[in-house]
């Protein structure tokens, strides 16, 4: 290996997923405990959460393909 070497990016799919991931649990656990507050039902507790959860998986997973592109 040249010390002239070109400084080459790295990037890391693998931590950026597990970010999206990450912010997508605090968003499900967030709005599980909104709902809970209001008195929901299990099923509603569990069906928005799940809702809200992939809601942000969603979004997060375009927001990284949209920043990939562009890179």
């Amino acid at each position: 290996m040249s010390i002239h070497s070109a400084h080459q990016t790295c990037h890391h799919p693998a931590r950026d997923i597990t970010i999206v991931t990450l912010a997508s649990g605090v968003g499900s656990l967030s709005t599980a405990v909104v709902a809970v507050a209001l008195h929901a039902s299990p099923f509603a507790t569990l069906t928005t959460s799940g809702a809200a959860f992939m809601a942000v998986l969603t979004a997060g997973m375009n927001v990284l393909q949209h920043v990939n592109r562009n890179s």
